[in-house]
């Protein structure tokens, strides 16, 4: 099943409201909030907890080197990472 970008931003923000404990409801977190802010309050830990949670609900994995090349600042480059791996057409073969 493939999913728009905005079905996966909808699901990549409940992921992080329910695996952050974040006290906002996913609608509320916005593209330009900072990862790293007394929002949003993600660290190295956290970080490796949500993309494992991110890789699972869409069953796919992402790779460190893209997570290393994205220069994750905001929750929008979060976003883009997320749709660049698991968005558009699968290639032929896979799952």
């Amino acid at each position: 099943m493939n999913c728009t970008d905005d079905e996966i931003a909808d699901r990549v923000r409940k992921i992080m409201v329910d695996v952050l404990d974040l006290r906002l409801n996913p609608e509320e977190i916005t593209s330009d909030i900072p990862l790293y802010s007394p929002t949003i309050q993600l660290d190295s830990l956290n970080l490796l907890q949500l993309l494992v949670a991110v890789e699972e609900e869409f069953g796919r994995h992402i790779e460190d080197e893209d997570v290393m090349e994205a220069d994750l600042v905001t929750v929008g480059d979060l976003l883009r990472l997320v749709q660049g791996q698991v968005g558009g057409p699968r290639t032929e073969g896979e799952a």
